[in-house]
């Protein structure tokens, strides 16, 4: 695929403030957004309607989860509570206090979640009764991001140390330390392969390091002309969008990291101000999350010859 069409579908608005999180919802058709102004809201991608709210946590939300066997939604907030919603009850049903500075990312594996925060602590929960099972804290700046590779049980943490933390995913034993960035990473996914680490922080780098080669850096590539904040596959493994600071959305090739197209306000009519958030709903529908305070839906399709 070289040459790819992007239209905007549809534009959500209703958050009194930055986005800074999206979820999938057990609906096919919807998804969950956190902001600052503290509001989880579900939203359906079909009827492109107002949001229904499903809470209000008295901080920004940074992160959300949708653990769709249990019908529990997790939200991480900027206090480093642990928000719990019952999504069967539609309520709050409990509150931890799981870090003691933000929670940056919230990610799941088999019957645990696993929370990283601007405490710089690794927090893994068993599931559904959250009981603390393993805490680690291999640095006093912030952990920002964990990425999971599956294949290979390995788990990658991004630092605000400028470190990438590589992990045993059975026992969380630490593996490797890479020295990454040259700030904070912000964002880090392995391939749908598990064969390559992609990462991209504070530096605008953008870079990826072969598992198989004792992380070995195999591309370096100023992506964005601001922070990177987020980096995420489509469900095939072969695209990935990667977001900014700089109001930028970019596609490119997993398979040879060709840039296939950016989405901006000029030309596309994108958003206003930091991305920070990207989610695919599947390979040609991209959501974007925005400081503009709107959700925008993107598809993404190959160019009809």
């Amino acid at each position: 695929m070289s040459v790819i069409n992007i239209t905007k579908v549809a534009h959500f608005s209703g958050h009194n403030g930055p986005i800074y999180s999206l979820c999938l919802a057990i609906n096919t058709n919807e998804f969950y957004s956190g902001g600052n102004d503290g509001y989880v809201v579900l939203w359906n991608k079909e009827t492109k309607g107002d949001g229904k709210l499903l809470v209000q946590v008295n901080r920004p939300v940074y992160s959300l989860c949708f653990d769709k066997a249990n019908s529990l939604l997790f939200c991480g907030a900027a206090s480093g509570n642990l928000h719990v919603v019952d999504l069967l009850a539609g309520k709050e049903i409990r509150n931890i206090e799981a870090h003691t500075l933000g929670i940056f990312d919230i990610k799941m594996h088999n019957n645990e979640l696993i929370t990283c925060g601007g405490d710089g602590a690794v927090k893994v929960w068993s599931l559904p009764d959250l009981k603390l099972l393993h805490h680690h804290q291999e640095s006093t700046k912030s952990a920002r991001c964990i990425g999971l590779n599956i294949k290979q049980n390995l788990m990658a943490v991004g630092y605000s140390d400028h470190k990438i933390r590589v992990f045993q995913l059975s026992d969380f034993t630490l593996l490797n330390t890479l020295d990454a960035h040259t700030n904070s990473v912000f964002t880090v996914a392995f391939t749908n392969d598990g064969k390559e680490l992609i990462s991209g922080g504070r530096d605008v780098m953008m870079r990826s390091w072969l598992v198989n080669q004792n992380y070995k850096l195999d591309v370096d590539v100023a992506a964005h002309n601001l922070h990177i904040n987020h980096i995420a596959f489509n469900p095939s493994g072969k695209l990935f969008a990667s977001v900014s600071m700089d109001k930028t959305v970019k596609i490119w090739s997993t398979e040879n990291f060709q840039l296939l197209k950016v989405i901006d306000k000029l030309k596309s009519d994108g958003h206003l101000s930091s991305v920070n958030k990207c989610l695919w709903f599947d390979d040609e529908t991209l959501l974007t999350g925005s400081d503009d305070r709107t959700i925008m839906i993107w598809k993404i399709e190959p160019e009809k010859l």
